[in-house]
């Protein structure tokens, strides 16, 4: 059974990319027993509406350099606590 942790970042993976079969099952089984998942799941899908809308209408603001960085790093250590 997969973690909140895992299916997080999995979903947010998915929205990216196909995942194999085993994983979308995985996925699916954790989300018909996990409330806070489900509440999560429709949370991420609610903001990629919302930035696909305000890139489709020309409002695409972008992060300074800095902000950018900062953010890559926390994703890459985020990724490095999760395989550990």
């Amino acid at each position: 059974m997969l973690s909140c942790k895992d299916v997080c970042y999995t979903v947010s993976e998915s929205l990216d990319k196909n995942l194999p079969l085993h994983r979308r099952l995985g996925i699916r089984a954790h989300l018909l027993m996990c409330k806070a998942c489900q509440q999560m799941v429709q949370q991420m899908k609610l903001l990629r509406t919302a930035a696909q809308y305000y890139e489709s209408n020309g409002e695409k603001e972008s992060l300074s350099k800095e902000a950018s960085a900062r953010i890559m790093t926390r994703l890459r250590q985020a990724k490095d606590d999760r395989t550990e």
